[in-house]
This record gives structure tokens, C-alpha cells and sequence, in this order.
């Protein structure tokens, strides 16, 4: 009989891809760390006659915000994501050119003064914060679209912790922007305009991606192999921009270290106190930054590194085919509403995975038994998270009590009987289900004419018949079976695998 010792199937109690508080505050640092950077660190470099008041750049920050939220909201009503990302992508990447020009004018001591005497600098800075405040906003809700706060529409846990997330990574990227203004002006102008250098290079580099990949959606540009080729080599760069950035914000810390207050000697005692507390504000900055830059690259490590991990399948039982070319599992061994899942060589090396299920609880017993494929996503799998079927390569969760049934992204249904308490499987339903797995795996097999030995990946020819794949050393057998393949069937089956 076709079945195997326990553990019987394996559960599928597999973590399921639920996104968890640290992807909303990781996507709001990918988004918006580079913004922030560039918009502490501009103004840093610049002298005091240029520097823009705090309420003209707070105007520019709520102006960003503002046409952040309009676009996200016409890209909402027109389903035009990728058009409100390029354009924004576009403006975001003129500023960064103008902001890396303007930047070498001012380390150049060239001041640039309207007519009215007011420094076009200081004008200059809410048009930047605004442009970075709205590309990033749209960034970070163009790259959370795709992941609701929450699966029902009523408030419940997941919502207020996922809110609770965006709530949280706002205010850090606040605390990380108003913590930089102060340590940037410690390390000076110079490493300052250095950090920010690299910093726009970097987002233009990136921008430049991002913006030809639009416009190629968009068809405004043809494709070519070079800039495809183009594109792809700068996606490396962006899931990295942010560490970059992060770390540049490291050296400034050390930069200002190096530089800081001395106390020194003294025999005034208002003095030396007033030394003290400037020396000890200095050291809670720097000490300040450095807690919100280490919290934030950890919440990062540990989103990219480990929460978005795709969730693994559980293992899969093997088995084989009995004397009658049939499966048998007892239903006994599958009632208990865990997912079991099992896998089966096929004639042609394809190893076709399906699993079990109880659809109901153990006082009324109802096993769907499936493939572990849909026609919608191809063979990535499912996973069970309580009494949700998860498909695995769309995150589409589904009731036990409709596993079974054909349609969307249900798994597939596997034709089977039940005799005595027990599932059986026929071999040739699980030879026709291979054609939706992708996994091959090499076995050995056995010519039917010739009886000689092969392995199904280094056999040179191979021919399909009643259902299964036989393979053949030399065209001279293959073209023997394929005229006559009752000649070599009659006694009995003639494959063999491990």
C-alpha cells in the first residue's frame, strides 16, 4: 500500500504572508529617508544670508504632502499608478539635477541673488522639500498599494497595529530629520555638502532607472536591449540606496564627534557650566541620531532580510503507486484539518505535489484533496494559517470548506474515490495533473523496448502514451514504440523509478 509512517503528510501550519508593522515602517524608510537627507543636509550647507526661514520650509514640507496626497488620490481614480510615479519621478529628478548644480555653486562661495536682494537659495529650498516630500509619499503608497491595512473593512486588530506602524515610522523619520539638522551643522559644512553630494548622485542614479522603466510602461519610449539592460542594472542599487544612506548618516555622527565642544580649562564657573551643557546637548544629538539611524537600519534588516521571505511550503511526503497504479491514504491519518502534503514522481520526472485536507472538523469529515497548484498562479504552492488556505504566489486566502471546488485561485481538484475509509488516488490522474508542475527531478527508467536502463534527464528521446512518458536510448527503439506501442505494453508496465 502506498503510504507513509508518521508524521503523516506533514501540517501545513506554515507562516503565512501577512505583513507585519515592520514592512509599513521599512517601505516609509525606503520612500523617504533619501528625501529627508537631501532636505537637512541642503539646508546645512547652506551659509546664513541663503538659509530659507523655518516657515518657508515648513510651507514646502505641506506642500509636498499635499500633492503627494492628490496624486495619490488622481492615481487612485484613474488606476494610473505608473503614470503618477513617472511624473513625479521626472520632477523629482530635474530638483535632485538643480539641487547637485546649485550645491557646487555654493561650495564655490558663488551666491545667487534676485534683483530684490533675496537669495535664490533661500526660494529655492521650499520648491525642494516640496518635490521631495510629494515623490516620496507617492513611493511609499505606491509601494504598500498592494497590501491593505486590513483584510475586512470593520477596525480591528490588524488595522490599528498597521496605523500604529505608519504612525510610528513618521515620527522616527521626524525625530531622524530634526536630530540630522543639528548633528549636520556640528560635523560642518564641508562633510555635510559631501554626504549630500553622495546622497543626490545616488537618487539620480536611481531616478533615472525608475523614470526610463516609466516611461517604457508608458510607451512614450521604445524598447531596447540597452535600456532594459539599463533599468535592471540600477534596480540592484535601490533596495540598497537606503542602507547608503543610512551609513552616510553614521560618518556625519563620527564627523561631529571628532569635532565636538571642548569643555577645556577655565576658573569662571558660569562659564564652565555653560561649556558643560553645550557639550552635553552635543552628545544627546549625536547619541540621539545615532539610536533613530541603528533602530531604523535594524527594522530595515530585519524586513528585507527575514520578514520578506516568500513563506516556505511544508514538506511533502513522497509516495509511489501500489500493484494497482493507485494511491491509497487512510482517511484516519488526514481528518485532524491540518493540510498533508505529498508528492509524486511522474513517468516523465515531474514531481507533482497534493495535499489533503479536511474541509470541516473531525465530527463531520469531508477531506478535499487537490493539487498543490492553481490554473491562476502556476505551482507555487499553498500554506494554512487556522482555517485559511493560503495561496502562496498571490497571498489569496481562502476557507477550508472551499477547498475542493475549481475556480480563481482554488487549488486544483484531484479526481479520486474513497473505499473503506480510505483515499484513492489513481496514478494516471496524478500523470495528467504534471503538466502544472515545473519541478523535474531525474530518475530511472527503463526502455520498453530494448529494457535498457536510462536516466530520464540524459535520455535522448522520449514519447507519450496511454497517459505516461517513456524514454529510449536510440531513435531506433523510439521509432519502434512509436509504431507500434501495444507491441511492448502487453506485458504490463514497463517503467520503473525510485
Amino acid at each position: 500500500m502506498g503510504t507513509a509512517p508518521p508524521p503523516f503528510g506533514g501540517s501545513g501550519a506554515e507562516t503565512p504572508g501577512r505583513q507585519s508593522m515592520a514592512f509599513y515602517i521599512a517601505a516609509l524608510a525606503h520612500a523617504l529617508v533619501p528625501a529627508v537627507l537631501i532636505i537637512v543636509l541642503w539646508t546645512a550647507t547652506l551659509p546664513a544670508p541663503d538659509k530659507p526661514r523655518r516657515s518657508g520650509l515648513a510651507r514646502g514640507v505641506c506642500a509636498g504632502a499635499l500633492v503627494g496626497a492628490l496624486a495619490i488620490l488622481l492615481a487612485i481614480a484613474r488606476t494610473a499608478e505608473t503614470a503618477g510615479n513617472t511624473g513625479l519621478q521626472v520632477a523629482g529628478f530635474v530638483t535632485n539635477a538643480a539641487t547637485l548644480m546649485l550645491l557646487a555653486l555654493n561650495v564655490r562661495s558663488l551666491r545667487l541673488v534676485e534683483e530684490t536682494g533675496t537669495p535664490i537659495l533661500a526660494r529655492f529650498t521650499p520648491i525642494l522639500a516640496a518635490v521631495e516630500i510629494a515623490q516620496g509619499l507617492f513611493a511609499a503608497w505606491n509601494a504598500t498599494v498592494n497590501h491593505g491595512l486590513s483584510a475586512t473593512d470593520v477596525v480591528n486588530t490588524d488595522l490599528i497595529v498597521n496605523c500604529t506602524a505608519i504612525l510610528f515610522g513618521a515620527a522616527l523619520l521626524a525625530i531622524l530629520a530634526l536630530q540630522l539638522a543639528k548633528v549636520a551643522r556640528m560635523a560642518g559644512r564641508g562633510p555635510a555638502a559631501t554626504a549630500l553630494a553622495v546622497v543626490l548622485v545616488l537618487a539620480l542614479a536611481v531616478g533615472s532607472g525608475q523614470t526610463m522603466l516609466g516611461l517604457l510602461r508608458l510607451d512614450q519610449i521604445g524598447v531596447t536591449a540597452e535600456r532594459i539592460t539599463y533599468v535592471a542594472r540600477l534596480s540592484v542599487i535601490e533596495p540598497w540606496q537606503v542602507y547608503i544612506d543610512l551609513g552616510l548618516t553614521l560618518l556625519l555622527i563620527l564627523v561631529a564627534f571628532r569635532r565636538r565642544f571642548r569643555i577645556g580649562v577655565t576658573e569662571d564657573r558660569i562659564e564652565r557650566r555653560l561649556r558643560i551643557a553645550r557639550a552635553l546637548t552635543q552628545s544627546r544629538w549625536r547619541r540621539g541620531l545615532a539610536g533613530a539611524t541603528a533602530l531604523l537600519l535594524a527594522i530595515l534588516a530585519f524586513q528585507d532580510l527575514y520578514a520578506s521571505r516568500p513563506p516556505t511550503l511544508s514538506e511533502a511526503i513522497g509516495m509511489q503507486a501500489d500493484g494497482k497504479d493507485e494511491i491509497r491514504i487512510p482517511i484516519e491519518r488526514v481528518k485532524d484539518g491540518n493540510l498533508h502534503r505529498f508528492a509524486y514522481i511522474s513517468s516523465a520526472g515531474h514531481r507533482v505535489r497534493f495535499f489533503l485536507i479536511n474541509r470541516y472538523d473531525e465530527a463531520h469529515i469531508d477531506i478535499g484533496v487537490v493539487f498543490d497548484a492553481c490554473m491562476v498562479c502556476g505551482d507555487g504552492g499553498y500554506i494554512q494559517h487556522g482555517d485559511e488556505v493560503i495561496c502562496v504566489p498571490c497571498n489569496v486566502r481562502m476557507f477550508r470548506p472551499s477547498i475542493g471546488k475549481s475556480g480563481g485561485c482554488n487549488p486544483i481538484p484531484l479526481p479520486h474515490t474513497v473505499e473503506d475509509g480510505t483515499i484513492v488516488i489513481a496514478a494516471s490522474s496524478l500523470e495528467k495533473g504534471a503538466r502544472h508542475f515545473t519541478e523535474v527531478v531525474d530518475v530511472e527508467v527503463t526502455d520498453p523496448v530494448t529494457g535498457q536502463k536510462l536516466t530520464s534527464g540524459k535520455a535522448p528521446f522520449q514519447h507519450e502514451a496511454g497517459g505516461r512518458t517513456y524514454f529510449f536510448g536510440d531513435k531506433d527503439s523510439y521509432d519502434k514504440f512509436r509504431a507500434d506501442p501495444d507491441a511492448y505494453l502487453r506485458g504490463g508496465k514497463q517503467r520503473e523509478h525510485g
